[in-house]
């Protein structure tokens, strides 16, 4: 596969007359032209349960490290999966805390480490936003074959993984 850079300076002027000659610039384009409509779209449908995308993320990461290591999430690890300063995960756990949908508990092993885990309620929560995300995205889809979803799916999971890789290696 070729790689693929992007011009990191120059005038607006250039920018726009590369923009035709870059698949970059023009996988640029799109995703700036989709992210925002995407964000819209699930908040909408997100909007008629309870959780916002942002509490769907924080939910979801909280599951996936309780899943990994059996007893529930710490908030450091939570910061660095959703990205977040440490003053900023603890508003956040707290927001859910107060919604009911997560709970603060110390370990069984160590005393001294505060685990987040999901509520009954939290759990159901990001059942159901999982299930209006899933429908959102399938209407979106429709007419797709199996194929192109699934070359999606991959696609977004490899640029999900080199924007990590990015972020780790680069602080920020």
């Amino acid at each position: 596969m070729d790689k693929v850079t992007l011009p990191l300076s120059g005038s607006a002027g250039e920018a726009a007359s590369n923009e035709a000659a870059s698949p970059a610039a023009e996988a640029v384009a799109a995703l700036l032209g989709v992210l925002p409509r995407l964000k819209r779209l699930m908040s909408a449908h997100l909007g008629h349960g309870l959780l916002s995308p942002q509490q769907l993320h924080l939910l979801l990461a909280v599951c996936e490290l309780s899943q990994r290591h059996g007893d529930g999430a710490q908030p450091g690890e939570l910061s660095r999966r959703c990205w977040l300063s440490s003053p900023a995960i603890t508003a956040a756990v707290d927001d859910l805390v107060e919604h009911g949908l997560a709970a603060r508990a110390h370990s069984e092993k160590d005393r001294r480490k505060v685990l987040v885990r999901l509520t009954p309620q939290g759990e159901l929560a990001l059942r159901e936003a999982r299930g209006a995300a899933t429908a959102t995205l399938a209407g979106l889809l429709r007419g797709w074959d199996e194929q192109r979803v699934r070359e999606l799916a991959v696609m977004l999971r490899d640029l999900d993984r080199a924007a990590e890789d990015m972020l780790n290696t680069t602080h920020v």
